[in-house]
Formats: structure tokens, sequence, C-alpha cells
């Protein structure tokens, strides 16, 4: 008989949770989703309790402090930015009574939304973050005294500038990662690639792609965060490369899905991030384009560029982007190459079959099927 999932997450973070959940049940695998917030993207939910959460500029503002001050933080200390491993706690007692305060707003609509949904039921308990909605993670603890098994599992920044939870670590029976770098800095953590459905994403036709490319290059980025996905480098990178060769630069954001999709189709090359600053090198956006047969361009930190197998990417820097930039235009043969491999990378390794099936093997390894 096949276990049953429950995933609690704070956010369907980059619709990977969402996914996920997706996967399993493709699978026969009967799994919900549980998110406290959300997204001010158009990803679908499952069980949403839309709880408020600052999202104005000064909020961002007092985030981004937090972040750079743990990075300079790790700098001062001379830690390896790329190992190093932080432990969540309160920066002070206010920020530790807001979320008490929070918690405290919020407890009843979590409770009921555990109810409705029949939490005791599930058989396996993904804390997507790592994070329980109580501070204390006495749900956590409940649900492993009633003898489920407990998964944590990190997106993005989860264990870059947030850190681990010492009591949720000592409770799991299995950590997951979709985030090469938490591999450096979590010493019992499992990676997967995050499963991606592209059976509605159409491969660009050759001969649209030839025949547009010829009459007019564009290349496309289409940052969420245009400081983590390092824009301001990409655009002066832009502007060097136009100085050699002509082409369009299609800067999209703040852009609904399927627009973006229908803007996408229409472009030859795409620039994902450089910097360094966004992760360790790509994420849905990139499949979204590799997917579509639109070679992608992307910076990738820590060893990645050489660990990712059969890596499909142009690897560029802030210095090498207009240099790789102008070889994509020139270079006919590597770029269709490029278009041609791109799609079949992504089936072999974010499929959901592919990726199914790497998580059944850790289940079984960990115990937990």
């Amino acid at each position: 008989m096949k276990k049953s999932v429950l995933h609690i997450a704070p956010e369907n973070t980059a619709g990977v949770p969402y996914n996920v959940m997706k996967m399993q049940n493709q699978h026969g695998m009967h799994s919900r989703l549980l998110t406290f917030y959300k997204i001010p993207f158009d990803f679908p939910e499952d069980v949403c309790l839309n709880f408020s959460i600052p999202r104005s500029k000064a909020a961002m503002i007092w985030r981004e402090f937090k972040q750079a001050n743990l990075q300079g933080k790790v700098a001062k200390k001379q830690f390896d930015p790329w190992s190093y491993l932080p432990y969540f706690e309160p920066k002070n007692a206010a920020e530790k009574a807001y979320m008490k305060l929070r918690e405290n707003r919020n407890k009843p609509k979590f409770l009921k939304g555990l109810d409705e949904i029949n939490a005791d039921s599930f058989d396996i308990i993904h804390f997507d973050g790592g994070i329980d909605f109580f501070s204390d993670s006495k749900l956590a603890k409940a649900f492993k005294m009633k003898g489920k098994k407990i998964v944590n599992c990190y997106f993005g920044d989860d264990l870059r500038t947030r850190g681990i939870v010492r009591d949720m670590d000592e409770l799991s029976n299995l950590n997951l990662t979709f985030e090469y770098d938490h591999t450096l800095r979590h010493p019992d953590i499992n990676f997967l690639f995050f499963p991606f459905e592209n059976s509605g994403l159409n491969f660009i036709n050759e001969d649209v792609y030839n025949s547009s490319f010829k009459e007019n290059i564009r290349v496309i980025h289409s940052p969420t965060q245009r400081i983590v996905k390092g824009t301001p480098e990409i655009i002066a990178a832009v502007e060097e490369a136009k100085k050699i060769r002509k082409f369009e630069f299609v800067l999209i954001e703040d852009t609904p899905r399927d627009e973006l999709l229908k803007i996408k189709q229409t472009c030859h090359i795409a620039i994902d991030q450089i910097g360094n600053r966004g992760g360790t090198g790509y994420g849905i956006n990139s499949l979204e384009n590799l997917s579509l047969g639109i070679p992608s361009i992307t910076d990738m930190n820590c060893g990645m560029d050489t660990w990712l197998p059969e890596n499909p990417f142009i690897i560029a820097n802030k210095e090498t982007l207009a240099e790789k930039l102008i070889e994509l235009i020139d270079n006919e043969e590597y770029r269709l190459k490029k278009r041609n491999d791109s799609r079949t990378w992504v089936n072999k390794y974010h499929s959901y079959d592919s990726v199914f099936s790497k998580l059944n093997e850790y289940y079984l390894n960990a115990g937990i099927i």
C-alpha cells in the first residue's frame, strides 16, 4: 500500500512544492499541500491559508538588510560562503516577540486548516522549508510521537540566510534539497532535481526559430528581482555586445506567466542570471527556456557548472557575458546544438518520472516506505 504525504510549507516557493505534490499524486501516492502565504506570482495552490505578510518596500529592505548582515558576519569570521551553515534564531527580542505575535494571531486558522485537511490521516509529513508553523516545532514533535515520518525539504535561501532549525533537524527522518550548494552545507542531505512538467510547452519550430532569427535576433532576460539576478551587470554586458552585433534585448518584469511564455516563444537566446546571487545557477525560468528550445546563458557557483550532469547551459560571468552572447549569435552550429540538447536534458533530469523514482529511492533508504 502506497503511503500518503502531507506537505506543510510557508509558501509555494517557485511552484516547486505544488509540483512535488502533483508528481506524487500522478504516481498514485496521495499527496496534499498546505501553505501559509500566497506568493505574488500566479502559481497554483492546493490549500492556502492566505495569512497576511508584509511585502511592502520597507519589508523587502528589512529582509535584504538581514541577508547583508549575515553575509557580513560570514565574511568577517572568514567562513567559507558555500559551506557555512547558519542556525536559525530570532535576531533580537523585538523579532522574537513579533514572531510569537504572528503565531498566536494565525494559530486558530492554521489548526482549522489542519483539521479540514485531516492531517492525522497522512503517513509522511514534508515540512517544506524545514520549518514548523510553531516556533518550538511542537507540531512536528506531535506528528513524530504519532509515528509519522518527518521529511525536511529545503529551497532557495533556506540554508543560506535563514539557517537550519535545530529541533526540526533532530526530528527529521530524511533531509531533501533542490539546491546544489545545500549539499555542501548540510552533512546529511539528499539532492533532488525539482520536478518540472513541460508537456504544455511546445518546442519552438526549427523553421520559425531560424527564419525569425535572421530577421530580428531577440535576447530575453526576465528577472523576478533585478539585484538577485544581476540585471544591472547583464544590461551593461548587453550594451557592450550591441556595439558589435545587432539584436533586440527583451527585458520582461512583473508579467503574468502565460503572457511571459508567449513572449519567450518569440525569442532566440535567454540570459538567466549573473553574479551568483540567485542560487546556484538556474530555476523554473531556465527550465521553461530550455523546454522551448531557447539556448540559455547563466552564471553558476561553487562548482555546480562542472558537477551538473550533461550541463546544457552556456556558462558566463559579468566579464565574459558579452563574449558568450556574441558567440551564440555568430555560431549557428553551436546555437542549434544547444537548442536540440536543451529539452532532452530537461526531460531526462527534471521529468516527474525521473524525480519520483529518485525520491522513492531516498524514501526506501530512509525506511520511510
